[in-house]
């Protein structure tokens, strides 16, 4: 990827280890991060949700070895806290706005070759995505 001005964000990532009962907290730099919300106008007004795009390029952070992402996973723009896991279940977006849940992730390739990885969320009009899993 190239090196610009869009890859210039820290973003980190948080993994509910269940079996450990601990939060793994893993700060990346040099990713790109969107993290907001969206409007669908509909016939009973206007509905809204967060939507989110983290693209970690390879060159920043190697998926697998220096990291790892999955559905479920929450991430923070910036360096966010330390967490303990009796704090885990209340970092929440619905708590807190600037928390954001992975929905999916997708590890891209360039010739057969690591690229970037790119994970988001979005929601849908109907309440599904990962906003309902926050309310």
């Amino acid at each position: 990827m190239r090196n610009n001005r869009l890859f210039a964000r820290t973003v980190t990532l948080y993994h509910g280890d269940t079996e450990a009962r601990q939060v793994v907290r893993t700060v990346l730099h040099g990713v790109f991060w969107e993290h907001g919300h969206r409007r669908i106008p509909d016939g009973d007004g206007t509905a809204e949700g967060a939507s989110m795009l983290l693209v970690v390029p390879e060159t920043a952070a190697r998926y697998g070895t220096d990291y790892t992402l999955e559905p479920g996973d929450r991430l923070c723009g910036g360096e966010g806290p330390e967490l303990t896991w009796e704090e885990w279940p209340a970092f929440v977006p619905a708590a807190r706005p600037e928390v954001a849940v992975v929905q999916y992730v997708m590890p891209m390739t360039l010739g057969g070759v690591p690229h970037h990885l790119e994970a988001g969320t979005w929601w849908t009009g109907g309440g599904t995505g990962a906003h309902s899993l926050t309310n």
